[in-house]
């Protein structure tokens, strides 16, 4: 197996195994007795809804956040946000103003400043500009090598251009930097099929294409079943919650 490779293990959350329902409670009450002011309850909110599609309730949460920061670095987290739920919508366009502005502020943060130049990037190839997203997905690369994202947004960013052989490269990297994220297998494997002159130009890509389905299908034999964990801490809450009424 190629030592080279790298995946992540996807942690297995702390605290109590609560229902979207519950936890939406909790955070409702805590904002409420902060008189809308509690910016982990906003935050936290946005991502529940974001989560259970309720998009626009989420922009809501955080729009009323971004209203209580003034720190630029937040304030560019949020906007980010901002755009991510954008793309969710698959509105690019109003991503990438978001993206744009969250640029602005130029954050600090190492993981804030990839993720912008990143996801900028990805919505201008989703406009159809494969050629401008370039500059913004290089820069991610540049800012932190050890996330696949750019790597994958590159290779289609380049694929859209026509630079076949590159793009074919950068999906392989992305699969080495985290071959826990099989998306850019799916994007080589598409590649191959519609170029299948690749592996003609390149007599041992087939070769380096079954490395990484293996390494791809080692990580995924590796992640906890998260929704098992789930049903266990559930389980166990309420075994619990009816001594604890028995016992009253």
């Amino acid at each position: 197996m190629n030592s080279h490779f790298k995946y992540l293990i996807q942690p297995i959350p702390e605290g109590e195994a609560v229902t979207g329902h519950e936890l939406e409670v909790q955070l409702l009450k805590t904002l409420d007795a902060s008189k809308g002011t509690c910016l982990d309850s906003l935050r936290m909110l946005a991502m529940l809804y974001q989560m259970s599609g309720h998009l626009e309730r989420s922009i809501e949460c955080i729009q009323q956040r971004n209203d209580l920061l003034e720190a630029p670095e937040e304030l560019a987290a949020g906007y980010m946000s901002l755009g991510q739920l954008e793309e969710t919508k698959r509105d690019y366009a109003a991503a990438s103003k978001h993206y744009r502005r969250a640029l602005s502020l130029e954050p600090c943060s190492t993981e804030t400043w990839y993720f912008i130049h990143n996801n900028l990037g990805y919505s201008l190839y989703q406009l159809g500009d494969g050629i401008s997203a370039i500059p913004f997905l290089r820069k991610a690369i540049e800012i932190d090598s050890n996330r696949p994202n750019a790597f994958k947004n590159l290779g289609l960013a380049v694929e859209s251009i026509g630079e076949h052989e590159q793009a074919a490269e950068l999906f392989i990297s992305a699969t080495i930097v985290d071959a826990s994220d099989g998306r850019s297998l799916k994007h080589l494997d598409e590649l191959l099929e519609a170029q299948p002159i690749l592996e003609i130009d390149f007599p041992d890509l087939r070769k380096r294409v079954e490395e990484c389905r293996k390494m791809v299908e080692f990580a995924s034999q590796q992640q906890p079943n998260l929704a098992a964990e789930w049903a266990r801490q559930r389980k166990i809450q309420k075994r619990k919650w009816w001594q604890f009424w028995k016992r009253s």
